[in-house]
């Protein structure tokens, strides 16, 4: 240091204003993402920002200690008083303690969780989960655990910021002694911080695109139950054989109306059309049964679409088609939900739905049937078989079935971590209820 130093090297300025805005940042977006609900599709991509921010706290806290230990700061007033200047040291070094401890913490939470969700800075760097709790039993406990810490030492951070700041204004605008000057940013400094800034901005973006939806899912505008039918938007006016009529809406905000696919097209073409079926959401269910460390879970789809032309007289020109959006999933874990959000899963910024189309039915009992048809997750499509049984009254009809799927089939989970000894299960059950009565 050079003899009558009176303010912080450059390197230090920048790096103490970046990393408090980071850190302001932090707080001010944990406490809002923290309080989106679960079925939020943003809410996964805000926590996967807020690891990697917190991981960039934490390599230019490091930077700013090592820079700390090498050059020593200006010296603090001689007409300070001892007990003060202890407790500015005390307060400094229990800055550096809490940022570098607090993104630990998370990384300790993340590292214990039973979900295993990969850590990735930005999307582009995977960064290793701690070692320590391979072996421990109760790892949803552990992270439980390592949460509140979490969030205890970041309102920790907070109380100090408000300490640091109030001293701060007090030395500049009471004391007048030079020391809020000392780390007031200029020249190099600013250049620094907005290269830090351009930095992260940059890799923040790099992440958002590489996320981004590629094409939104249509919406019906209205509520009306008896709406007109959406057409395709490459077409102005639907084939007849395309024709649907709007159901009643789901849950949440509502997908569009589904139409048949080619293949139902040309089959319905050559026979009349078979009634069209709206399906009572509010009465209708789609579920999930998965695996996880060997213990079962269920959840259910909230959200999708169904477009049902069914003529037990006339299966030939019988079809199926539904849609489902995936952020919708829910099993009752907000870690789970917000993991089969992710890309390794569901990948929902770029597929926002997953789709089963059928025109292939046939009966095989009193009132049991096989629907042969495509499912499609993502880019994976599969043949798969639909076995359901159906009752029909008058105008109404109940139906209940399902399938075995295997979910690497469809690109579900294909990391590693997730592989391993089945840690997540392979085998998935969809099954689903519906109620629904003729629209036409």
């Amino acid at each position: 240091m050079e003899l009558g130093q009176k303010r912080y090297r450059s390197v230090a300025v920048a790096l103490h204003w970046a990393i408090a805005i980071l850190i302001l940042s932090q707080i001010a977006g944990g406490l809002y993402m923290h309080n989106l609900p679960n079925s939020a599709a943003v809410k996964f991509d805000l926590y996967q920002l807020h690891k990697s921010f917190g991981l960039s706290i934490f390599g230019l806290t490091i930077i700013r200690l090592g820079w700390r230990l090498a050059h020593r700061p200006p010296a603090l007033p001689g007409a300070m008083p001892g007990w003060q200047k202890l407790i500015a040291r005390l307060t400094h070094w229990a800055f550096y303690a809490l940022m570098v401890l607090t993104p630990l913490a998370g990384l300790a939470m993340v590292s214990a969780s039973p979900l295993n969700v990969p850590t990735l800075w930005f999307g582009m760097v995977e960064i290793p989960h701690l070692p320590f709790f391979n072996g421990v039993a109760d790892r949803a406990a552990v992270e439980d655990v390592f949460q509140e810490v979490h969030e205890y030492l970041a309102f920790s951070i907070l109380f100090l910021f408000v300490l640091h700041v109030a001293a701060a204004l007090k030395h500049g605008f009471v004391n007048r002694d030079g020391v809020l000057r000392s780390m007031a940013p200029r020249g190099a400094a600013v250049i620094g911080m907005l290269a830090i800034a351009v930095v992260l901005g940059l890799s923040a973006l790099f992440y958002i695109q590489s996320d981004a939806p590629e094409g939104e899912i249509s919406r019906n505008a209205g509520h009306n139950q008896n709406a007109a039918p959406v057409a395709s938007p490459a077409k102005a006016e639907p084939d007849a054989a395309e024709t649907v009529v709007s159901v009643t809406e789901p849950v949440g905000e509502p997908l569009a109306v589904l139409e048949t696919d080619a293949s139902s097209a040309e089959t319905t073409s050559t026979a009349a059309p078979s009634p069209v079926w709206a399906v009572d959401y509010a009465a209708s269910t789609l579920r999930f049964i998965g695996e996880e460390s060997g213990e079962k879970f269920e959840g259910q789809f909230s959200d999708f679409a169904a477009q049902i032309g069914f003529d037990p007289n006339n299966l030939s020109a019988s079809s199926i088609s539904v849609e489902v959006r995936a952020a919708s999933a829910d099993s009752g874990n907000p870690f789970r939900d917000d993991t089969m959000k992710d890309r390794e899963w569901f990948d929902v910024k770029k597929h926002e739905s997953a789709q089963f189309r059928s025109s292939t039915i046939r009966k095989t009992g009193a009132n049991s049937y096989e629907a042969d048809g495509k499912l499609t997750i993502k880019d994976f499509s599969q043949d798969i078989t639909l076995a359901f049984t159906l009752d029909i009254d008058g105008d109404s009809a109940h139906a209940a079935g399902g399938a075995d799927l295997i979910r690497t089939d469809y690109g579900l989970g294909m990391g590693a971590s997730w592989l391993e000894s089945e840690k997540v299960a392979l085998a998935v059950r969809v099954e689903f209820e519906i109620n629904a009565v003729r629209a036409d």
